[in-house]
């Protein structure tokens, strides 16, 4: 049973993730997809250079944007994924039923928890919520810093067409 007061009665600060993973704006499509696939996230956060947050990409959308038949889209920077306007944002402070409604308003399973400067400080999705509701609290580790995590991972992808093998003569005899 939990010891927290009902879900309605809590604040953003209490459910959201505060360890995120992100990724650069500079980064690739393809490099949004590894990450997700890696640490089995559905939701990443965009920053610019300086650590502002600039939006949040969905497994969704990439799934959906994702043309195999063109590799040099895999190589286009992960902010052409992000819709023209950067989501609605909570406050820490902000009550449940607000994070719930920001959700349903913007018509997407997460929303950005910001401080008073816009900085990212966590993230709530749909499944946050659900946790929360049943009682399975995720655990909250203090930040040692403001800015959220930052991993930077290298895709292997060919950079041209591979050469075929000679299937013919093997060399000079």
């Amino acid at each position: 049973m939990s010891t927290h007061p009902p879900l309605e009665r809590r604040i953003a600060a209490d459910v959201m993730t505060r360890d995120l993973l992100t990724i650069a704006a500079s980064e690739s499509v393809l490099m949004a997809w590894e990450l997700m696939c890696k640490a089995e996230v559905h939701h990443l956060p965009v920053v610019d250079d300086e650590g502002g947050f600039l939006g949040v990409v969905d497994a969704q959308t990439l799934a959906s944007t994702w043309n195999s038949a063109t590799p040099r889209d895999a190589r286009r920077p992960v902010t052409v994924l992000l819709p023209p306007r950067p989501p609605t944002a909570v406050r820490p402070s902000a009550a449940m039923p607000e994070v719930a409604g920001t959700m349903l308003e913007a018509a997407a399973d997460y929303v950005p928890v910001t401080n008073g400067y816009g900085v990212l400080v966590g993230l709530i999705t749909a499944r946050d919520l659900i946790a929360a509701l049943a009682g399975v609290e995720h655990d909250i580790a203090p930040r040692s810093t403001g800015m959220p995590s930052l991993y930077r991972i290298e895709p292997v992808m060919p950079s041209g067409v591979p050469a075929r093998p000679n299937r013919g003569r093997m060399g000079p005899d």
